[in-house]
């Protein structure tokens, strides 16, 4: 019983709501003519129901060849997601060698920075010696000594 009072207020509301808004004599106009168009439709329509076959078949069309193009946009999406899921863990192993390249790179850098650091400090007299003597010879002995002192160390390490 509780719902035909709900529908039957329902329907009262809507029939006072229309009564209330075609008060407007803007409102009233927009009414009669749509009306009229579709009244219009239906009867055009009714007179051609090929017409109303044709349009509803190319709706159809149009629906179906939107949906087809909706759901190859999702698989190719789809696609995408399985690829960056696929290539995620490659990127990450790649940043991973690339930050231990660098941290090799430093670690040598600091190294010879040592070295460079020791060699000045043991013995000035000596370096100096060295310098002019290469200077003359052409600087061929230096790179051998620094290169042996280099390596020793390395080793030594």
């Amino acid at each position: 019983m509780a719902k035909n009072k709900l529908m039957t207020g329902i329907m009262l509301g809507a029939l006072a709501g229309a009564v209330v808004s075609l008060l407007d004599k803007g409102t009233r106009q927009d009414v009669m003519n749509k009306s009229k168009k579709v009244g219009n439709n239906a009867s055009y329509y009714a007179t051609n129901p090929n017409e109303l076959k044709s349009s509803v078949q190319g709706q159809v069309s149009r629906a179906q060849a939107l949906y087809q193009h909706v759901q190859d946009d999702v698989q190719n999406v789809t696609e995408k997601v399985n690829e960056l899921k696929e290539l995620t863990p490659q990127v990450k192993d790649m940043a991973q060698e690339t930050k231990e390249a660098f941290t090799d790179t430093k670690d040598a850098v600091v190294d010879a920075k040592e070295d460079v650091v020791e060699v000045l400090h043991e013995d000035p007299e000596k370096l100096k010696q060295e310098i002019s003597s290469n200077s003359s010879n052409g600087g061929s002995s230096s790179n051998n000594s620094s290169n042996s002192n280099s390596s020793s160390q390395n080793k030594t390490q």
